[in-house]
């Protein structure tokens, strides 16, 4: 007998009590014998550097209610809301899961797909239904209200078509930028805790013991700015438009990595997107470096040890199952291991630079 499968797609930055809701969550809604974190590893979708590395967030999930992680690679987290969904979802398909549950702020999913089903790029959702385009309830219900899980909410929604994976949509228990802490408390909100070195453990099971912030690269990625040829930079994945001239510019006139990005920032650049090329100008991956398979590989991080019978259930399928960097497809392991690499080194001497690189050849978690 077939075990019932649910797919959550996290980041984890940091795991906190919100998740162990949503996990709970999934299992009630879903009836799932099996949840599956599909999960960002140690750079986020917003160009964030993880505050606690893949690895940790993995022991953490599995240690509150996940079964299976695997990871979202590189290539499809670093991006915009539609390359990322796809990339998940694409996973998941591979994974013939059953269900899909999703946090929204509106939660209020006949909605959601509706959006989904019209032509509207979610990368560009918020501008589209400001225009007052007539998807009445749509607009009614989301032009003034509309957050980043929404977002990706569609987007996973246009990926699931045709799919027989069932979406179950869930109830956002605060604000994505909400900074009060308290037992149920933004990842924003814990973040900036821990970066003011506030006591963070209300809002998570997790020890966070090597935080870390892109703004403390500031000062390598300023030298990388000007020391680099901009014909070169041209070449880097996400850089387009003679954007990075102004990165130049910028990097120049600021000493602060605050006041950089915000000259940075404007309604067609935002920070997300900043940080994201960012990201990509430092790991060095070109536009000729990126995969050419259409489809991506499964990457177990970790598993609880109950879980066997489903992985054996899996392999038995003839589903291909990955457990270390090494085993990855060359395209894209070239990539991970220049994202591993810059994130190891972000801890400059410290000795846990020295143990992520170790860490990144071996294999999963196992709880």
């Amino acid at each position: 007998m077939l075990m019932k499968t649910c797919a959550i797609i996290t980041e984890y930055n940091p795991f906190h009590n919100g998740h162990i809701y949503h996990i709970k969550k999934a299992r009630e809604l879903s009836g799932a014998d099996i949840i599956i974190a599909i999960m960002s590893g140690n750079i986020s979708m917003r160009g964030d550097l993880s505050v606690m590395d893949k690895f940790a967030k993995t022991k953490t999930a599995l240690e509150n209610g996940v079964d299976l992680v695997v990871e979202l690679p590189f290539v499809h987290t670093v991006q915009n809301a539609s390359i990322f969904a796809k990339g998940a979802i694409d996973i998941a398909k591979r994974l013939d899961v059953d269900t899909l549950c999703f946090g929204s702020e509106t939660n209020n999913l006949e909605n959601l797909k509706e959006i989904a089903d019209t032509p509207i790029d979610p990368d560009h959702l918020k501008e589209a239904l400001k225009t007052g385009i007539s998807y009445p309830k749509a607009y009614s219900l989301l032009a003034d209200s509309l957050y980043p899980n929404d977002i990706l909410a569609v987007a996973y929604l246009k990926e699931l078509k045709g799919s027989n994976i069932t979406p179950i949509s869930i109830q956002r228990t605060n604000g994505y930028h909400d900074i009060e802490l308290n037992e149920i408390a933004s990842a924003s909100a814990i973040r900036k805790a821990i970066k003011d070195k506030k006591d963070y453990h209300i809002a998570t099971p997790a020890i966070i013991d090597h935080p870390v912030f892109l703004s403390d690269l500031y000062p390598d990625i300023r030298r990388h700015l000007l020391l680099s040829d901009p014909k070169e930079l041209e070449k880097i994945h996400l850089v387009s438009e003679g954007i990075e001239k102004m990165l130049v510019k910028n990097a120049l006139k600021y000493c602060k990595y605050d006041d950089f990005l915000n000259a940075s920032v404007s309604r067609r650049y935002t920070r997300s997107r900043i940080q994201r090329i960012l990201i990509w100008i430092m790991c060095g991956i070109k536009e000729e470096m990126l995969p050419k398979e259409t489809e991506t590989y499964i990457r177990i991080l970790g598993f609880k040890k109950e879980t066997q019978s489903y992985l054996k259930e899996l392999k038995e399928r003839d589903i291909k199952l990955l457990t270390q960097l090494k085993h990855i497809p060359k395209s894209y392991k070239d990539i991970e291991y220049r994202a591993s690499v810059f994130y190891a080194l972000a801890f400059k001497e410290d000795p846990f630079s020295e143990y992520l690189l170790k860490r990144e050849l071996q294999g999963p978690v196992i709880v």
